[in-house]
């Protein structure tokens, strides 16, 4: 590579962890909506974002999203279900984290919410598995925002030309491209892997 890389920064959902909250989601709109049509809305819902920046609480979002989606469940209900939504990693997860964290500085740059990501620390104690994380509904932006990667460089103290980014989301990579950032789309551990061995990462 030309530029020496410092700095692995890793998205969470879809990249470590599996999100299985679609079928869900599907069976409760009663199939009114394409799995990418509903990917569509929910990446555009207000109440969403509101929540995976840290602007209002479960209930309201729950209660804002049930009416969004005109959910047939209560809060209580979309709740219980809504947490355990981002439970499943993809194996070998911990072992690729802890081969990489010797070499380089990592963090994590994540879309996420104060349930999920709470779950995710005390299940499976994600945060543990990077030098720094940067969840969205602490920062108080979501990728793809500029200040979202803007945050985290000068943070970190690191150029875009030194740090890496891997995502699965495309909009989030072209983001990140825009500044500089060397990105990459991956889905799942193995194809983040082989990746990361096609640069000369492991």
């Amino acid at each position: 590579m030309n530029q020496p890389v410092k700095l692995l920064l890793f998205d969470i959902g879809g990249v470590f962890i599996q999100l299985s909250g679609v079928d869900q989601m599907l069976s409760w709109t009663r199939g009114l909506h394409t799995e990418t049509e509903l990917w569509t809305l929910w990446i555009n819902s207000r109440a969403v974002k509101e929540f995976e920046t840290g602007r209002i609480t479960p209930d309201t979002f729950a209660a804002e999203l049930i009416r969004e989606f005109s959910l047939p469940v209560d809060v209580p209900t979309f709740l219980e279900a809504f947490v355990s939504w981002t439970t499943q990693p993809f194996p070998g997860f911990q072992e690729l984290m802890a081969g990489l964290n010797g070499d380089y500085l990592t963090a994590s740059l994540s879309n996420t919410n104060e349930l999920h990501w709470n779950n995710l620390c005390d299940s499976l104690h994600i945060h543990r598995l990077f030098h720094h994380n940067f969840p969205s509904h602490e920062l108080g932006c979501m990728k793809p925002d500029k200040a979202s990667f803007c945050h985290v460089l000068d943070t970190l103290q690191v150029p875009p030309e030194e740090t890496l980014f891997f995502d699965d989301t495309p909009v989030n990579i072209d983001a990140a491209r825009a500044l500089g950032i060397k990105a990459h789309q991956v889905c799942g551990v193995d194809n983040l892997s082989q990746t990361l061995k096609e640069l000369d990462i492991l």
